[in-house]
């Protein structure tokens, strides 16, 4: 993956945003997912939700993790797929059937090659310890993971210009069902990249399928079996859970042709003394993880 620069000056920071497609290699053994920056370091969260604020800058999969990609990295590491039968989809859909354990080991092969090792901690294929972010980081610079409630949160209702959130990824107004988001009346999710361009150029985090966040429903990170996350609505939900306040859980263990996930990446800062004006700083500046009151 491509750095991004972040140049910073006296009073404040101004940052060079572009969105990329990353080939991840390991060995010989490589797929390519694409991202968006998101900056706007330091914002401040939703007032009408408290969540969305968060002390760095990151990059989302602008897209959701497809049929596609999940069957080119289950096939390099059969330690992923340890649940159910996958895929419910094919080909540019959204791959679903995943469980948050897979979804998490999917991540950690993005990260390092293997999925028991990353971000997430596993002792086997089947036993999860908990999360750790910035070992992963230390020791890879670049780590792939599940956002955070509050990563995913800005990202989709965060404005692009950090003014202020939405209700919807895509403003204020409901998106045209069918057209710019698929919700509603849909009959199964649709291609990646189908409907409109969201607040930070994602799509669909309104609709086509729920996402798993990192993060436990009651707070914090996960240790265990707590309920995850899920957020954006799928193909079939009324357009109201889409909007900033929705927010499900699901046991980490569950599998649904109307979960999927996609993923966010983080990577190492590299820090010089603070001497002068004008420093550049290579990654995300500050890089510090916030933890949800729980």
């Amino acid at each position: 993956m491509q750095l991004f620069v972040l140049i910073t000056v006296f009073f404040g920071v101004a940052l060079l945003y572009r969105a990329e497609a990353a080939t991840i290699t390991h060995g010989g053994d490589s797929v390519d997912i694409d991202f968006v920056d998101i900056g706007n370091a330091g914002n401040v969260a939703d007032e009408t939700t408290d969540y969305g604020a968060v002390s760095y800058d990151y990059q989302m999969g602008t897209y959701e993790v497809t049929a596609n990609q999940w069957t080119t990295v289950t096939s390099y590491d059969s330690n992923i797929a340890t649940g159910g039968v996958s895929d419910a989809w094919t080909g540019s859909q959204p791959t679903a059937n995943v469980s948050w354990y897979e979804a998490a080991k999917f991540a950690n092969w993005l990260t390092s090659g293997d999925a028991l090792v990353g971000a997430y901690l596993f002792s086997n294929a089947s036993t999860f310890s908990g999360v750790n972010r910035q070992t992963a980081l230390e020791t890879y610079q670049t780590v792939y993971v599940l956002p955070t409630d509050d990563e995913w949160y800005k990202a989709a209702y965060l404005k692009s210009d950090g003014s202020g959130y939405t209700l919807y990824p895509t403003g204020d107004t409901a998106p045209t069902a069918g057209v710019e988001a698929n919700y509603s009346s849909g009959t199964s999710p649709w291609s990646i990249g189908t409907g409109a361009a969201e607040n930070n150029a994602t799509y669909d985090m309104g609709g086509n399928v729920w996402e798993w966040n990192e993060s436990a429903f009651a707070g914090g990170e996960p240790t265990g079996s707590e309920s995850r996350v899920n957020r954006g609505a799928h193909w079939s939900r009324i357009g109201t859970s889409m909007q900033s306040s929705a927010r499900g859980s699901a046991s980490p263990t569950t599998e649904a042709d109307y979960i999927g996930f996609r993923v966010a990446a983080l990577e190492l800062q590299v820090v010089p003394e603070p001497s002068s004006v004008g420093l550049l700083v290579i990654g995300a500046m500050g890089f510090v993880l916030r933890r949800r009151r729980g």
